[in-house]
């Protein structure tokens, strides 16, 4: 098997199911025992934690969740959360990861064909070859990623979900074990 990096960016481009873009809806308990909660993808899911965390009762983080008709597509709902209020940059910084890999542990385990997707990456690194995010991505596209790795970004994203990867993995070991 390859050891080169596995790059995505675009849902519509090479592995772009790996993306928070990608459309695979999922649900989420409700909190105290509520009501189940559906995303329509990652980024959804993000958009929303996000709301949550900073303003829970607000109608923009309503709006995220359940809006009126039919729920806008990822760049619309990344739209809704830079407006989310009470946004504390630090309090993100230590939130944000836990909660892309949370979303992300329930999309690629509520869809066995995403799931088997995900662990046929082996040990690959996987990295968001994004030329415009340096924060979830390299902050380069695929094509110059390689050359450029001593300057790539923090590609949380890809961390997020090499840690999903190993704790489905983790977990299948233990189911099989018993």
């Amino acid at each position: 098997m390859s050891s080169e990096p596995i790059f995505f960016w675009k849902p519509e481009q090479e592995h772009g199911y790996l993306g928070q873009w990608w459309s695979s809806a999922f649900t989420v308990p409700g909190q105290d025992g509520g009501e189940e909660l559906r995303y329509e993808n990652c980024e959804h899911y993000m958009m929303h934690q996000k709301g949550v965390l900073f303003a829970p009762d607000d109608p923009v983080t309503e709006r995220i969740l359940a809006p009126s008709g039919p729920v806008p597509g990822p760049k619309a709902i990344k739209a809704l959360g830079r407006k989310v209020p009470n946004f504390d940059e630090e309090v993100w910084k230590k939130e944000r990861f836990r909660i892309v890999v949370q979303g992300n542990y329930y999309k690629f385990t509520q869809d066995p064909d995403l799931k088997a997707q995900l662990l046929e990456t082996g040990d690959r690194e996987l990295v968001e070859a994004s030329p415009l995010d340096r924060i979830w991505g390299v902050g380069f596209g695929a094509k110059n990623a390689p050359a450029k790795r001593a300057k790539w970004g923090l590609n949380l994203l890809g961390k997020a979900l090499m840690e999903v990867r190993d704790q489905i993995r983790k977990e299948e070991a233990e189911n099989v074990s018993i």
